[in-house]
């Protein structure tokens, strides 16, 4: 399976977090590739910037949604991407004062901790993809992000 965590979306306070984060999405992506059974064959990840664009209720913009086929064609005049199948995608909405206020180097720990609380939720979607390991995947990202040196609290599913 292919994940993609993404915070390509910010603003003007958010563009400095962006900045920080970035990386360390692109290497956790890289690292958590792998079977995961099931037939979700991407899984997008991406963590809101933009409190505008939040929900007001303060929920995510995007709640968990798993597509069949996601279509590269552009509208817009743009040349077509290629089509991806069998995508899970949910976004990560975070406490905008709460992490605007954080300190440059508890940024990342702050995100990676929120990601995996809410990666948590897999665990109901199990049957509708089929077999999706949801624990092995948690697991995964907890042990990936310990050897980049960043602990996560261990939040047990209920």
């Amino acid at each position: 399976m292919e994940i993609g965590i993404h915070a390509n979306i910010a603003d003007y306070k958010t563009s400095k977090i962006a900045g920080v984060v970035q990386s360390v999405f692109e290497d956790l992506s890289n690292k958590l590739k792998s079977d995961y059974e099931g037939i979700m064959e991407h899984l997008w990840i991406d963590f809101e910037l933009v409190e505008s664009d939040a929900k007001p209720e303060g929920k995510s913009r995007f709640p968990f949604r798993f597509a069949k086929r996601v279509s590269g064609r552009s509208s817009f005049g743009l040349a077509p991407s290629p089509d991806y199948y069998n995508v899970g995608h949910f976004s990560v909405r975070p406490n905008f004062p709460y992490l605007l206020s954080l300190p440059e180097n508890e940024v990342i720990p702050y995100c990676l901790n929120l990601i995996y609380k809410e990666l948590m939720f897999l665990k109901a979607k199990e049957k509708k993809l089929e077999g999706f390991n949801s624990e092995l995947f948690r697991k995964r990202f907890y042990d990936e992000c310990k050897i980049l040196g960043y602990s996560l609290e261990i939040v047990n599913p209920c």
